[in-house]
């Protein structure tokens, strides 16, 4: 849109700009050039830009729109992602793919090539739907991923996690009603909490108390539990402040020393 914008200024500007020669010419070619026809000219001329204005624009709105039909019209009409550690297969349509790969392109975490071709997943435990928790080979690129549930043939429940690789296995909550992983950064120093509620849509789970462990990459987090359906064990690097430096100093020290916090999660409809 701001591409037409641009040539539509571009086109009055010029149409104007072109409006003006002429009336300059016809008044020197017809020195007795009276005040009316003056007046009348300019108007017809005025009539004459407005009409080629509007077939430029409704030119220009065609063209993009035949764009965007030849580019989703290149995308195939299934692709399959694989089970990273059974190599099991799932196909998937496009209605299905789609919003992940609008997600990874327009945050730029990656490029369409390497979605369609490399696209990985893990089987989540969900007696609601068939989920999944889907990334893709991004190489040394910052990951990202999505939790994906298969409401029907034609319609999925798509919820972004954002950047980070995951990097522990899924633990269920006792009533299996949640799942609960940690996603690291590039380098892997730091990590954070996801917790999806797989009976709302891929809901997340982030409490108000103790909400740095879950909404950002800020400490080194070595494991999390589950204590109750609503309450988490999280066990991380025992630092003042989690700088780099400080980071790499404990990851180089042998015993590594840690602190254990009980987090309450919120429910389904609030946060506590």
């Amino acid at each position: 849109m701001n591409e037409i914008k641009r040539q539509l200024k571009m086109k009055i500007g010029d149409t104007t700009q072109h409006q003006r020669n002429v009336v300059r010419k016809i008044q020197q070619q017809n020195p007795g050039y009276s005040k009316t026809n003056k007046s009348l000219f300019p108007t017809l001329i005025s009539i004459a830009v407005l009409a080629a204005t509007i077939i430029f624009v409704f030119s220009i709105i065609g063209e993009e729109s035949t764009l965007n039909t030849t580019t989703s019209a290149n995308l195939p009409e299934s692709i399959t992602m694989v089970d990273s550690s059974s190599g099991e297969i799932v196909e998937l349509d496009y209605s299905e793919y789609i919003g992940f790969l609008n997600y990874i392109i327009e945050n730029n975490y990656g490029k369409q090539e390497d979605v369609l071709s490399t696209l990985k997943y893990k089987p989540i435990n969900n007696e609601f739907s068939p989920s999944y928790l889907v990334t893709f080979d991004c190489g040394k690129a910052v990951c990202a991923s999505a939790y994906i549930s298969l409401v029907d043939t034609t319609i999925s429940t798509f919820a972004p996690l954002g950047e980070g690789r995951v990097t522990s296995e899924l633990i269920y909550s006792p009533n299996q009603e949640n799942v609960m992983f940690l996603l690291s950064n590039s380098e892997k120093t730091k990590q954070r909490i996801v917790v999806i509620n797989l009976e709302s849509s891929g809901e997340s789970r982030i409490p108000t108390l103790h909400h740095e462990y879950f909404s950002s990459f800020s400490w080194p987090i070595t494991s999390v539990q589950w204590i109750t359906d609503d309450k988490v064990k999280v066990t991380f690097a025992d630092l003042e402040e989690p700088t780099d430096k400080s980071i790499k100093e404990w990851e180089e020290n042998i015993n590594k020393p840690t602190k254990t916090i009980e987090v309450p999660l919120p429910n389904r409809h609030g946060a506590k």
